[in-house]
């Protein structure tokens, strides 16, 4: 049997632009490739890809559930900081005996956990 492995997520947008600033610079992702409407972002070994829904294509337009990404993240309480500076709304926060984690919605209306593994005191 052939392996399977992530090779990106793609996260269709209808405000590109605002998504490409949370993604990039909000959440610090470091895009690799675009395109006049599409951006890839390195993201722990597989790839992020925004793609300009727009236009009206049906193969790229947001359902309207969305999706629902885990990103492993480094330092959670800077990122968390740096969320809420921008007036993004941090929907539930949590720690366990596994780590941390903050769940939020993106400029399209995902679903974005982002989690810190490690002890919590």
């Amino acid at each position: 049997m052939s392996r399977i492995r992530l090779l990106e997520v793609v996260v269709p947008c209808l405000r590109y632009h605002r998504a490409k600033v949370f993604y990039g610079e909000i959440l610090g992702l470091e895009p690799v490739s675009s395109g006049r409407s599409h951006v890839f972002f390195a993201c722990g070994g597989a790839k992020l890809a925004l793609v300009d829904a727009s236009g009206g294509d049906p193969m790229v337009r947001p359902s309207g559930h969305g999706i629902y990404m885990d990103l492993e993240v480094d330092d959670l309480d800077s990122l968390k900081r740096r969320c809420m500076r921008e007036r993004i709304e941090l929907l539930d926060e949590r720690r366990d005996e596994h780590g941390q984690a903050v769940t939020l919605r993106d400029t399209e209306g995902n679903l974005l956990n982002l989690f810190q593994a490690g002890t919590v005191a």
